[in-house]
């Protein structure tokens, strides 16, 4: 082949890849250029992880001073749901019909909270341990123990 048949083919081909005679502009080569950084979310720990932290103490406060409540010992004033008592074992608190608990008596108290024993209207009994929990219509939360007492807050369920 001539040089010139050469260099004729190859400018042809220059043109028709170049897109020679259309309107529209030939396509630019990709650009070469360094990846963006992709930031990726943090993992969640998952609950085998090393990182997540033991789960909280019971939350019940172990003060040095006498134990406080806003009604003291008066179980009386729990009947309506809504109280906090010092409570100490064999107690027996009476709730309002409306409340679906006909009492609840104290079995036992320890560092993390109280067992409790539910007497319900339809003779059923329930039986729940610890610093917070609810049945029927009454939850109860412990803030506090000493000396086999403990400080519940009972509040009625809406």
């Amino acid at each position: 082949m001539s040089t010139q048949r050469v260099a004729g083919f190859l400018l042809v081909s220059a043109a028709a890849l170049a897109g020679c005679g259309s309107d529209t502009q030939p396509a630019s080569p990709p650009s070469v250029s360094s990846p963006a950084p992709v930031s990726s979310p943090s993992p969640s720990p998952s609950p085998s992880s090393s990182s997540v932290a033991p789960p909280p103490s019971s939350g019940v406060a172990h003060p040095d001073g006498p134990l406080v409540a806003a009604q003291g010992t008066d179980l009386k004033s729990c009947r309506d749901g809504d109280c906090e008592v010092i409570l100490k074992p064999k107690d027996k608190i009476a709730f309002e019909a409306r409340l679906r608990v006909t009492y609840i008596a104290v079995d036992s108290v320890s560092d993390d909270g109280v067992t409790l024993s539910a007497a319900l209207p339809s003779g059923a009994r329930a039986s729940f341990s610890g610093s917070a929990g609810r049945t029927n219509g009454i939850s109860y939360t412990v803030s506090a123990v000493k000396e086999g007492k403990a400080v519940v807050k009972f509040t009625p369920e809406a």
